[in-house]
């Protein structure tokens, strides 16, 4: 890490480049993908538009979840979560999950994660 990201700094989401995905764009704002790049601390901002189904998929550490806006279904570890703004959602790790949007709304979704990850799919 250098020294720059050992000094606090404020940015703007809008500061943030967004990668897209197949079926969703994420803004990383800290992690070895983020605007800051930190080794123990991961979050952004993810967003699936309507009539989106993401890609089952489990990571190696610890997840958390809170929407922002919108609603949808998050299946995690064989159960079906209704969720919608204001709701949070912890995932352990190793736990395959998928989010679900229907076509009347998107779901944008604040995520932390615990520990190095790295996202390419």
């Amino acid at each position: 890490m250098d020294s720059e990201n050992l000094k606090p700094k404020k940015f703007n989401e809008s500061e943030i480049n967004k990668k897209i995905f197949e079926d969703r764009w994420v803004r990383f704002a800290f992690g070895s993908q983020g605007l800051i790049n930190t080794k123990n601390l991961n979050l952004g901002i993810v967003e699936f538009d309507k009539d989106k189904t993401s890609l089952t998929h489990s990571h190696n550490v610890e997840e958390s979840l809170y929407v922002l806006a919108g609603k949808g279904i998050i299946e995690a570890g064989g159960t079906i979560h209704h969720v919608k703004k204001g709701d949070f959602l912890y995932v352990p790790e190793n736990t395959d999950h998928t989010i679900i949007t229907g076509n009347n709304s998107r779901i944008r979704i604040f995520f932390v994660f615990g520990g190095e990850i790295h996202i390419d799919y």
